[in-house]
């Protein structure tokens, strides 16, 4: 089997401490990002999907459930632009945008965005990502969020459909060979809102929390990164600190080199 074995490349996150922590994104895998409502969860996803725009050629799957698709695209615009493209009073006209956007991506046809569903049936989701996968060619799947996919239904049904689909997702991960990015809330108990099959899929389970009602800006925009699993990487605990600088609307890791990884857990 070793001998055999195919030696899967990892592309890098945009976070040194994350970085260090997973040895990277695989394919195969599923990294699962929780928080409250309110934190930010998108935002980072955002860091995460510009970095691999401009660091590989893959093609990516975005589905974000929360926010159109105009607002993905500028906020993607934006990080190129290292301003913000979104905001009412942004200085940039709509040329300077779609200039930017392409510069981004840099390649024709490698970016597909689906936000938005019309049904609370699982398999509705199962079938856009693997269209994604399968048909796109897209490596890397950013999926935020999964609960918001089943919302519509009771809550026992929307177990039984959240159980199902984080089921299924683990398994296409597998057979389609593609790394998948999922975003879920939590309860005020820290586990995964609706089923707690969600994070026993999850091959690397990074938890985020953010004060927004801390004294200083800096405090309330700086997000604490908690590994809560980390199959490959086995380093559980702290991972590191990401400000968001609200002139740039940018996410950044900082203070890196005040931070010391935690030992491998056994």
């Amino acid at each position: 089997v070793i001998d055999t074995e195919e030696q899967k490349d990892a592309v890098s996150y945009p976070f040194p401490t994350v970085q260090q922590m997973t040895y990277g994104i695989r394919t195969g895998e599923v990294v699962l990002v929780t928080a409250l409502e309110g934190i930010g969860k998108t935002e980072i996803l955002r860091a995460i999907e510009y970095h691999l725009l401009k660091t590989t050629d893959s093609n990516l799957g975005i589905i974000h459930l929360e926010e159109d698709k105009s607002r993905l695209l500028k906020g993607l615009a934006g990080y190129e632009l290292k301003q913000p493209a979104h905001l009412p009073d942004t200085p940039f006209s709509r040329d300077e945008i779609k200039d930017a956007l392409h510069k981004a991506v840099r390649i024709d046809n490698r970016l597909h965005i689906y936000n938005h569903f019309g049904s609370d049936d699982p398999n509705t989701i199962l079938d856009i990502i693997r269209f994604l996968v399968a048909s796109c060619n897209c490596r890397y799947v950013f999926f935020d969020h999964i609960t918001m996919a089943v919302s519509g239904l009771g809550d026992e049904d929307e177990r039984k459909a959240l159980d199902y689909l984080s089921t299924r997702l683990a398994m296409m991960v597998q057979e389609l060979d593609f790394a998948l990015i999922l975003v879920s809330h939590v309860n005020d108990e820290g586990k995964t809102r609706g089923s707690r099959n969600i994070s026993k899929i999850a091959n690397c389970w990074i938890h985020l929390e953010r004060d927004q009602q801390a004294p200083t800006e800096e405090q309330r925009n700086t997000t604490h990164l908690t590994f809560k699993k980390n199959r490959f990487g086995a380093r559980t605990g702290p991972g590191g600190r990401l400000l968001c600088d609200l002139s740039t609307f940018m996410i950044e890791e900082t203070d890196t080199q005040k931070i010391t990884l935690p030992p491998v857990t056994t």
